[in-house]
């Protein structure tokens, strides 16, 4: 079954686009049941941040038809018409979809190069699509290659050291209008990692001020604990707070915009000239485009952070070559599994096959056995196992490798079934709720017979 992506990210559609298109959390759920009505989408994940929305699928049809079936439902689950965002999709299929995601874990494709949060978000991705069973065994398989990709690139390169971050970005163009932090007020609305760390990074140039609103005030209680900060109650923000405030970093869950002109322009007339410098890193936005029109009001969506990074890539070009390079070891070994898991089924019923045979020879013969000492039983039972082993290694070895080279023009599993009597199921299309990835490390075509289990002696 064909491994399928369709998505946009902060390179291929605007924000406004995005945010329209975008999977807020609560709303997960609703969507897997969506897909899961789709007979021909057997597993799914979606990944759905504040840069990429991302909808992953294996299915029982060809490549190009899975991805138009996934674009009928981005149209139908949001309420937007195909013909507004189709053409602004990418869609990518088998070998492709697997590199990319690879590269997304690896943050090679972030607004960020070398961020840290998206590891994180692919992560939850692959948790939340497991908990309803969406992710089975090849997306699970796929996300934990693209997770050790991920980790190995933070650990084997410098890829995340020394680079920019939004909080780079916020203090680079803050400078343009602050020439001294020392006396700035930050004012944060919403206690979220990235609003948390782009905060310490004006810390770290100077800001002392800090207040933190938040819908739960103990969050940002939190939070302003750890900014050494104040927390306040998110009404009190737009009392006093967007009053006092020099720079605010806003990034809420609000569905909709909770800055805009109506509300500012009372809060600009008490300010009384003073600049505000507005950071919006939420998605959907929050920050209304409307006030980009009131006077001394500067804003700086995702977008305009993405363009201000664009300068700064080529500096980093050497540790992307050497991620690029980990995630294309990664890809090799994703794609070398799943075409020994091709052979799988066939391997199982060659197992199952020589294991009832032992066992139908052991309960003819046990009888007979029956005045030896049952050390000397074990060890004739331990000589049947080397033996049905041995008999299994070379069929099964040769399938791996024809499998993995392609070097065959039969269909040898089907020949050994043919050639055993024996029937190889096809491997299960989903796994249930709440099953967790598998190991990536564990070989997943044993051949060692003899660890099934044996029926009691007769």
């Amino acid at each position: 079954m064909p491994i399928v992506l369709v998505g946009m990210n902060h390179q291929s559609a605007p924000l406004a686009l995005r945010e329209r298109l975008s999977y807020q959390k609560h709303a997960l759920p609703a969507a897997f049941k969506a897909l899961s009505t789709a007979s021909s989408v057997q597993e799914c994940v979606i990944l759905s941040t504040c840069n990429r929305v991302e909808v992953y699928a294996v299915g029982s049809v060809s490549p190009a038809q899975l991805c138009e079936e996934l674009i009928t439902h981005i149209s139908r689950f949001h309420n937007v018409p195909a013909t507004e965002f189709a053409s602004l999709l990418y869609r990518k299929m088998e070998e492709e979809a697997v590199h990319h995601l690879l590269r997304v874990a690896c943050s090679l494709d972030s607004m960020v190069i070398g961020e840290a949060q998206i590891l994180g978000q692919v992560r939850e991705a692959l948790r939340t699509a497991q908990s309803v069973g969406a992710a089975g065994p090849l997306l699970s398989r796929l996300f934990e290659h693209a997770l050790t990709a991920g980790k190995r690139v933070r650990t084997e390169t410098e890829i995340g050291r020394g680079g920019f971050s939004i909080g780079h970005v916020a203090v680079e163009l803050a400078s343009r209008i602050f020439d001294d932090f020392t006396h700035a007020q930050i004012l944060i609305l919403g206690a979220g990692k990235m609003s948390e760390l782009a905060a310490r990074h004006l810390i770290q140039n100077g800001v002392r001020f800090v207040v933190v609103a938040n819908r739960t005030y103990e969050r940002a209680r939190d939070m302003a604990h750890r900014l050494s900060g104040q927390a306040i109650h998110f009404e009190e923000a737009f009392e006093t707070g967007l009053v006092q405030a020099d720079i605010v970093i806003s990034s809420t869950a609000a569905p909709h915009p909770i800055l805009r002109k109506d509300n500012l322009l009372p809060i600009m007339r008490r300010r009384r000239g003073k600049p505000l410098f507005l950071i919006d890193i939420a998605l959907p936005r929050d920050v209304a485009e409307d006030v980009n029109d009131l006077e001394n009001v500067f804003v700086y969506n995702l977008d305009d952070l993405q363009a201000y990074l664009n300068e700064h890539i080529q500096n980093r070009e050497a540790e992307i070559h050497r991620a690029e390079a980990i995630v294309d070891e990664e890809r090799v070994r994703f794609l070398a599994w799943r075409k020994t898991r091709e052979v799988t089924p066939a391997i199982g019923a060659l197992r199952a096959h020589l294991e009832q045979i032992k066992q139908e020879y052991w309960q003819i013969f046990a009888p007979r056995l029956a005045h030896l000492p049952e050390k000397d039983r074990q060890t004739i039972r331990t000589m049947m196992d080397a033996m049905i082993d041995r008999v299994a290694k070379d069929p099964i070895q040769r399938l791996k490798t024809a499998a993995l080279e392609n070097t065959s023009d039969y269909d040898l599993p089907r020949a050994l079934c043919e050639l055993f009597g024996i029937t190889a199921a096809e491997p299960s299309p989903s796994l249930p709720a709440h099953t967790t990835a598998p190991d990536i490390d564990a070989d997943p075509d044993v051949t060692t017979l003899s660890a099934a289990p044996t029926e009691p002696e007769r």
